[in-house]
């Protein structure tokens, strides 16, 4: 034969066999579904089934609730009841004139070398912060502790630890209560 035949386009090869299945799929549907009159028979019988079933709820409804009743008593218990709170001196709040009790210090890092402390204590000075080096002998070895501070006032020692985070610097709070 030759080449000049023409051949079908592919769109047809998919669709005809698709609207064949289709057609074949309505009329196992049209099958099932039953007849005018079975219809309405159905529809009947469903209604009847889903009001017996409705009364049946309510009737057991109204049984349950007629032989349950919750009371609840600890109204009556909770208004003879008294607590007695104890007067704790941690809980109460300073007054503005009232003298510092307590001094606050902040860590600002720890180094073997007191070289990277001075270093870290010469940058904190350069920032505004009032620090300060201690040393101090730790299983033998010396340890170069950085502190800033010392505060008597939470909201500058608050404005120095914010300082400090901003440099990436985690401080640790140290609280010292002040002898009279």
């Amino acid at each position: 034969m030759s080449d000049n035949h023409k051949k079908a386009p592919a769109w047809v090869w998919v669709t005809t066999p698709a609207i064949a299945i289709g057609f074949i799929g309505f009329i196992i549907y049209l099958s099932t579904v039953p007849a005018g009159d079975e219809l309405e028979s159905l529809r009947g019988d469903a209604r009847q089934v889903l009001q017996e079933s409705v009364d049946r709820a309510r009737e057991d409804a109204a049984t349950v609730e007629k032989t349950v009743k919750p009371s609840y008593d600890f109204y009556r218990l909770l208004e003879k009841q008294t607590v007695e709170v104890p007067d704790v001196e941690a809980y109460k709040s300073t007054p503005k004139d009232a003298a510092a009790k307590y001094e606050y210090r902040l860590q600002a890092g720890s180094f073997r070398s007191d070289t990277d402390a001075d270093r870290m204590r010469a940058e904190l000075l350069l920032e505004g912060l009032p620090a300060y080096l201690e040393s101090s002998a730790v299983n033998g070895s010396t340890w170069h502790r950085v502190f800033v501070g010392p505060y008597t006032d939470r909201s500058k020692m608050n404005k120095a630890q914010d300082i400090l985070v901003s440099r990436n610097v985690s401080p640790l709070v140290l609280k010292q209560k002040l002898t009279d």
